[in-house]
């Protein structure tokens, strides 16, 4: 068995795919965020206003209307701060290697760039609390899977899709649900499922194992923990899970989101400017700001798998 351990061998006989890892970098659901309006940017972050819909409609009126006004709402998104840690190379190390060690350093701030910025969206825009029925939080109802998590059964997928459509929210085309890896395998092998699709290349693609958009939702599929305790809080972000801590599928309904990420800066301090190191260092990270929030506490949602009794 091949065994590893932290350094590089100095010979010309390491392969360079040897720096491949093994890590999900998926993060195509970002691309249905909506961007910020250019014109609402500024140096504090963006500022935009809302009008809140008090319109009544009326049947046989028999009195004289009174006019109303229509109220708005201020939002305000603050800019955030997004790095990588810097990574050191210095002249000694890389003197004996057969791959640039230095460009392979940016590959990788560019692959935990992304990372990164993926968690905190789904994160971000995740329901923080239970209790909130504008961003319902439900717990999957179906059998123990052995490990005590109760799985996802269609049934439930159908008793949310209840709970987000009382939402009235506008848009259905917008309905997006990102499935964690156990619930996307849970809705594979319900039964019910089963029966309602009695041609399983209806709800999956039998060849790459992808859960269609099915019921007005349209689905990703992620490896990413997005994961609530027993008492149904969000946990922190890269928190270690706990014994009654489960993993979530999330829901969100774009377009009360928004996601703009200015220029990346890439920040490279080359060694040939280190006059003073025995072994000139170069240094890389990468830097930028943005905006990622729900723009308002509204039709968001989660589907947590429940803990067995």
């Amino acid at each position: 068995m091949a065994t590893t351990e932290t350094g590089n061998w100095l010979n010309q006989y390491v392969a360079p795919q040897l720096l491949l890892e093994f890590k999900n970098y998926k993060d195509d659901f970002i691309g249905v965020l909506p961007g910020a309006n250019p014109a609402a940017i500024s140096a504090d972050g963006i500022r935009f206003n809302k009008l809140i819909n008090n319109v009544g409609f009326f049947v046989n009126n028999t009195e004289d209307f009174v006019a109303k006004k229509m109220t708005g709402q201020k939002v305000f998104v603050e800019w955030e701060k997004y790095d990588t840690d810097p990574t050191e190379v210095d002249d000694a190390e890389i003197r004996s290697l057969n791959y640039d060690k230095r460009s392979m350093v940016r590959v990788k701030h560019t692959e935990a760039f992304k990372m990164g910025i993926r968690d905190h969206v789904m994160w971000k825009l995740a329901p923080s609390v239970s209790n909130n029925a504008d961003m319902p939080v439900m717990r999957t109802t179906g059998a123990n899977d052995g490990t005590g998590r109760l799985r996802l059964v269609f049934g439930d997928l159908v008793k949310f899709l209840e709970k987000v459509k009382n939402l009235n929210l506008p848009d259905e085309k917008e309905f997006y649900m990102i499935l964690c890896p156990e619930h996307e395998t849970d809705l594979m092998l319900d039964r019910d499922s089963a029966n309602y699709f009695a041609d399983k290349n209806i709800f999956f693609d039998v060849t790459t194992g992808k859960v269609k958009s099915v019921m007005g939702f349209k689905f990703f599929s992620n490896n990413a923990v997005l994961a609530y305790d027993n008492t149904g809080a969000k946990k922190a972000k890269g928190a270690a899970l706990g014994a009654t801590d489960r993993r979530a599928s999330m829901f969100f309904y774009a377009p009360n989101s928004v996601y703009h990420i200015n220029s990346v800066k890439v920040l490279y301090s080359p060694e040939t400017t280190d006059t003073k190191s025995a072994d000139p260092k170069s240094t890389f990270r990468i830097q930028t700001y943005g905006l990622i929030d729900r723009v308002v506490d509204y039709g968001f949602g989660a589907l947590v798998s429940g803990i067995a009794g």
